[in-house]
């Protein structure tokens, strides 16, 4: 991997993590249609740690609003919830593993994940009621939110879309639906972070420090940038707007194969 590509690995990590266009079916698609080269998972867990920071940096007040109050009894049915809805994704990352290399070997089944993601960021524009803050959310639906994000294993399904677009449908206001998805998906870049640390035998920087940092640092700072674009639309109803972007990307993956 030479300087340029990290830069551009990094920078794709960033903005894909967050916008609601499916980090790994980009990473597919640059790696199947364009014969850019995979890259070491060295790199793989740099950039997923920058993109960890990057979220809670930008969280960091509503995380140490949750620290300074962990035993307010509306704090730890919080906690709960995030861990209820984090289970979903535990079991498809256990279960469905060994399945995921052969998912992202197929353009086919790519595309038709991108085509589920644009009809998900679609029906925000006619289901969302946005009615209810996020003291008021209920266990079935904290896990009907975090079915969706376990489906986003599948390369081309977003995981911030999904479970934005699950958030708005279980009536979530916009701000509440923006801040319980990504703090809902701290504990999964952790997760795949830790998983990705103990396959290389704990070792954080391996061979080409130079291309792991610049990687590191472009995806903490296009993180931020799409955390800081996504809410902004969220925020202003233009959820859907996303979805005309998936549905052609889709659709020309379909075409080309």
């Amino acid at each position: 991997m030479d300087i340029i590509q990290a830069i551009f690995l990094g920078a794709v990590q960033g903005l894909t993590e967050f916008l609601p266009i499916s980090s790994s079916g980009h990473l597919a698609i640059l790696q199947k249609l364009f014969g850019l080269k995979e890259s070491s998972i060295f790199f793989d867990t740099i950039v997923h740690l920058g993109t960890l920071l990057a979220v809670v940096f930008y969280l960091r007040k509503a995380i140490i609003y949750i620290l300074k109050t962990l035993k307010e009894k509306q704090t730890i049915k919080f906690i709960f919830l995030i861990a209820l809805a984090t289970i979903p994704a535990v079991f498809a990352g256990l279960f469905l593993e060994d399945k995921i290399e052969g998912i992202f070997n197929s353009m086919f089944l790519i595309g038709i994940c991108f085509l589920i993601t644009s009809i998900l960021l679609f029906l925000t524009k006619f289901l969302g009621k946005y009615n209810k803050e996020q003291k008021d959310l209920k266990w079935h639906e904290a896990l009907f939110v975090g079915v969706f994000q376990a489906f986003a294993i599948l390369p081309g399904i977003s995981r911030s879309g999904s479970t934005m677009a699950s958030s708005i449908f279980a009536g979530l206001k916009k701000e509440d639906a923006f801040r319980f998805s990504f703090l809902l998906s701290i504990p999964v870049i952790l997760g795949a972070f830790i998983l990705q640390f103990i396959k290389q035998d704990f070792i954080l920087f391996g061979n080409g420090l130079l291309n792991n940092a610049l990687g590191f640092l472009c995806a903490v700072i296009f993180g931020l940038l799409s955390l800081k674009i996504i809410e902004k639309v969220l925020i202003n109803g233009k959820l859907h707007y996303f979805a005309s972007y998936t549905a052609n990307l889709g659709l020309l993956i379909l075409i080309l194969i």
